[in-house]
């Protein structure tokens, strides 16, 4: 089963254990985990909350299987990495699939936040078939908000005063649509330049 794909001068793969020094740097940093309503994060906290999960993967796919809840580094052509992004199964919502991702900021403003977004929804679509996808954000995170409504996602409500993040309480941006009101040709094109499906004939 195929575990990476490219996109441009990106190499999106399966994460595993061997990324978490990876993510803890990430995390770690301060501008990075200026929003993020989980960090920082205790000692260890990248390996208790990541290992589970990035375990489970590994086993699927070590048994052939698609994980419908996928944990993705993003790195340059040379290896370098750039960040992690994330498409987790939601809860109570049948083929609902929500996206997540955090990039060093030496990848900021170049377009990488945006491609790796357009991937994790093609992913979402070809590899989950999901039927609609969510993304939150904290109030005040523009960046994230406005990659978000870039893929087409729309502000679907607020939860105001929801995350408590270092003794201060901030309101959470609630984004989402159903798949069929996506750019559906456009994630198709992603999909198929990837290799996450074939191209079509």
């Amino acid at each position: 089963m195929t575990r990476s794909w490219t996109h441009d001068t990106e190499r999106y793969r399966y994460a595993t254990r061997a990324d978490i020094p990876a993510f803890n740097a990430l995390l770690s940093d301060v501008e990075v985990g200026r929003w993020l309503w989980f960090t920082p994060l205790p000692t260890n906290g990248v390996e208790i909350f990541f290992g589970p999960l990035l375990d489970r993967q590994t086993k699927e796919l070590d048994h052939g299987d698609t994980p419908q809840t996928a944990v993705f580094i993003v790195e340059d052509l040379s290896g370098d990495f750039l960040g992690q992004g994330a498409v987790v199964e939601v809860d109570g919502s049948p083929h609902g699939s929500e996206i997540g991702f955090q990039l060093m900021r030496k990848a900021w403003g170049g377009g990488v936040g945006t491609r790796l977004g357009r991937f994790l929804c093609a992913y979402a679509i070809e590899c989950c078939d999901a039927y609609r996808i969510q993304g939150d954000c904290l109030e005040g995170n523009a960046g994230s908000a406005a990659l978000l409504k870039k893929l087409g996602l729309r502000l679907e409500g607020t939860r105001p005063d929801y995350r408590l993040k270092e003794a201060t309480r901030h309101t959470e941006l609630c984004f989402g649509a159903r798949v069929q009101d996506l750019d559906t040709e456009l994630f198709k094109k992603v999909a198929e330049k990837t290799g996450l499906v074939s191209r079509r004939s």
